[in-house]
């Protein structure tokens, strides 16, 4: 009876030798107990989408996979969004610029008084008055 003990540990221990050296075969590859996480890509990505995010819990937490993967989406986000703003804000301050400086040559410039090339139009009834009550102030001079 002792020797078939000694046999049988002597096997479990060539069978535990075999299996960490690599030869017992791998183990299977399992899909992730996870579901995908609905988040839209990253330039619609919102403040919304991210309170209402419920990130998977396992045993021991988070899935660290997933929740790597969550930053990574949403960091990505913010660095477009702010390139986007950064080019918009440069192209703002351009168009101020220019703004300041076509005001500052409409300024610039001295001011030059109305010039018109025809005579106003005064109405025959107006002259005829005018003379009538010159001819009077002349007459009682």
């Amino acid at each position: 009876m002792l020797v078939v003990l000694v046999i049988a540990g002597l096997a479990v221990v060539a069978c535990v030798m075999m299996v960490s050296l690599g030869h017992g075969g791998e183990m299977a590859e399992f899909p992730p107990d996870a579901p995908p996480l609905d988040l839209p890509e990253g330039s619609r990505l919102a403040a919304a989408d991210i309170l209402g995010l419920e990130l998977p819990v396992g045993l021991v937490g988070y899935n660290t996979h997933l929740v790597d993967q969550t930053l990574q989406r949403v960091a990505l986000a913010l660095d477009e969004r702010d390139s986007r703003i950064a080019v918009l804000e440069q192209r703002v301050t351009e168009l101020l610029a220019a703004r300041v400086q076509a005001r500052q040559e409409a300024f610039a410039r001295p001011a030059e008084p109305p010039r018109t090339d025809h005579e106003p139009d005064v109405p025959p009834a107006a002259t005829s008055a005018w003379e009538a009550g010159r001819a009077d102030a002349e007459e009682s001079w």
